[in-house]
C-alpha cells in the first residue's frame, strides 16, 4: 500500500490484513498517515526525508542513517528498505541484519516508476524467500530495469531480467 489512501483506509488494512503488509510513504506530505500503524507494517520503504519525518532522526552520516532504521525497527516493522537516490539503499531487518547498497549502473531515460518498481520487486523477492541483501539487490534491479525506459513500466521488466540484474538466483 501507499499513503495516496485516506488515513482511515491505512488504519482499516493494518488491523485487518491477513497478510505482510508492505509500504511506501510516497512523500513528506504523506507519510505521517503511517505513524499509527507502523508496529503493524512488516515492510516500509521510505526515502532519506521520509525516514527522518517518521522515526524523528535526522540522518547526516552512516550512524544516524543506521539509528533512524533502527528506531524504525523497533516501532515492530520487520524490515526497512531507506532509498537514498543516487546513494543506492540501505536496508535493516529485526534480526539486526543491515546492509547498504549502491545503485546498480544503468542508463537513466526516466526516473517515473522506480520507486513502484523498487516496492514490487522487494514484495517479489519476499514471496521468494529471499535474505535482506538479495531483496534489496532485487529492489535495486528493478529501479534500474524501470529507469531505462521512458515508459512508466518498462516493456522489458521481467522476472529473468530482474534476476539478471540482481545478480542473484533463488
Amino acid at each position: 500500500c501507499d499513503t495516496n489512501v485516506p488515513q482511515e483506509s491505512l488504519i482499516f488494512l493494518a488491523e485487518n490484513a491477513k497478510v505482510p503488509l508492505f509500504c511506501d510513504p510516497v512523500s513528506t506530505a504523506k507519510a505521517e498517515k503511517l505513524l499509527p500503524i507502523l508496529s503493524k507494517i512488516h515492510t516500509l520503504k521510505p526515502n532519506k526525508l521520509e525516514a527522518e519525518l517518521l522515526s524523528g532522526v535526522s540522518i547526516t552520516d552512516d550512524a544516524s542513517l543506521r539509528k533512524a532504521a533502527e528506531t524504525l525497527l523497533d516501532t515492530g516493522l520487520h524490515r526497512v528498505f531507506i532509498s537514498l537516490g543516487s546513494d543506492g539503499v540501505f536496508a535493516a531487518d529485526r534480526s539486526g541484519q543491515q546492509v547498504q547498497l549502491p545503485p546498480l549502473p544503468g542508463a537513466m531515460v526516466n526516473t517515473t516508476g522506480c520507486g513502484d518498481a523498487f516496492m514490487a520487486a522487494i514484495t517479489w523477492a519476499y514471496l521468494q524467500g529471499t535474505d535482506l541483501t538479495d531483496t534489496a539487490k532485487a529492489g535495486l534491479a528493478a529501479s534500474v530495469i524501470a529507469m531505462e525506459s521512458a515508459e512508466t513500466i518498462n516493456p522489458a521488466m521481467s522476472e529473468d531480467a530482474l534476476r539478471l540484474r540482481a545478480a542473484f538466483s533463488n
